[in-house]
């Protein structure tokens, strides 16, 4: 399979319509500081926006085309992807089974008022991960007795084919700047959780570099304790077998630096809230410290130390409005 083949493969699986492509990429000029590429995926039209709308367009697709007429899957109390699943499900007739972790942990009160209209289609669980897969089991067993085809996900929905949606949002950014004469970011931050969005990068920048692009560093910025690295690998290479792509990409190109996940899931600093709300005085959108803010952080201090060079671009995977009441501050200073 050629270069050419393998980049055309990433934009062939299927799909359903959901949100408005391309987001746009905006130049933000910082003060007194260089200016930085914003893709504005919290754009996309869907939901709560953010890079979510891709890996669930291209789930959701996987699911139609192969029959599956229910999901079962888990989540924490994050809620963007509770949100901006649900009404993808009840347009192409798929039953949800959505398990929902306490993590980061809330009070009741707030759990109920966070899922305030869904609530009837969802099911709160505590914080246990064997209770989790006890249910996730469970709605299994039962939907197979009932004559259903259940699709079981895996946290945060990860699947080859949402990686795949993300890797087209990758190539759809080389293709923006391309079609304008501007040159490729030298280096792109995103948000890693899970691992898919990451996942979906590496292996558009792979596809690209094959094709004759010029090389861009990928930098993932994990925010969820654990081995999001090993995740992110595991879902590539799993990715590359499902579709049957010639080759691997190099492991060594999954790059993730830590934000402090020993803290906690949903904990930040409480100068990293001040962060965040600067950026919101200085450009016309809004992240929040769980997630996005944890990232432009990371992108600030890379800037800080290299000069010159492409430039550098910031993915913005959304916001989350409820994240005074999921997360919470350590004092921990100000990040510099």
């Amino acid at each position: 399979m050629t270069a050419t083949e393998n980049l055309a493969l990433l934009v062939r699986l299927p799909t359903v319509s959901l949100g408005i492509w391309p987001t746009p990429i905006h130049r933000v000029q910082r003060k007194r500081a260089a200016d930085v590429l914003v893709k504005r995926d919290d754009l996309s039209g869907h939901g709560r926006g953010g890079a979510k709308a891709r890996k669930i367009a291209h789930l959701v697709g996987h699911l139609v085309s192969h029959g599956y007429d229910e999901l079962i899957a888990t989540a924490g109390n994050v809620t963007n992807l509770v949100f901006d699943l649900l009404p993808v499900l009840a347009t192409h007739r798929i039953r949800p089974r959505l398990f929902v972790l306490d993590d980061p942990p809330a009070v009741p009160e707030d759990r109920e008022r966070i899922f305030e209209g869904v609530r009837d289609q969802l099911e709160l669980l505590g914080r246990s991960r064997a209770e989790a897969f006890g249910a996730m089991l469970g709605a299994y067993l039962r939907a197979r007795l009932a004559g259903r085809r259940p699709f079981v996900a895996l946290p945060g929905v990860s699947h080859p084919s949402g990686v795949v949606g993300n890797a087209r949002g990758f190539i759809e950014m080389a293709m923006q700047l391309r079609d304008v004469g501007e040159p490729l970011p030298g280096t792109v931050f995103v948000t890693a959780a899970t691992g898919t969005t990451l996942a979906g990068f590496v292996l558009a920048e792979d596809a690209l570099r094959r094709a004759g692009f010029d090389p861009i560093r990928v930098i993932g910025v994990q925010v969820y304790p654990g081995a999001t690295r090993s995740r992110t690998l595991a879902l590539l290479r799993w990715t590359e077998r499902f579709l049957g792509l010639s080759g691997h990409v190099p492991a060594e190109r999954i790059e993730v630096v830590s934000h402090a996940p020993h803290e906690g899931f949903g904990r930040y600093p409480e100068a990293l809230a001040d962060l965040c709300e600067r950026v919101a005085s200085e450009t016309d959108f809004r992240i929040d410290p769980i997630f996005g803010g944890k990232t432009w952080h990371a992108m600030e201090q890379h800037l800080a130390q290299v000069r010159g060079g492409r430039p550098t671009l910031y993915w913005h995977c959304g916001y989350t409005p409820e994240w005074r009441m999921l997360g919470g501050a350590v004092r921990r200073g100000r990040p510099s």
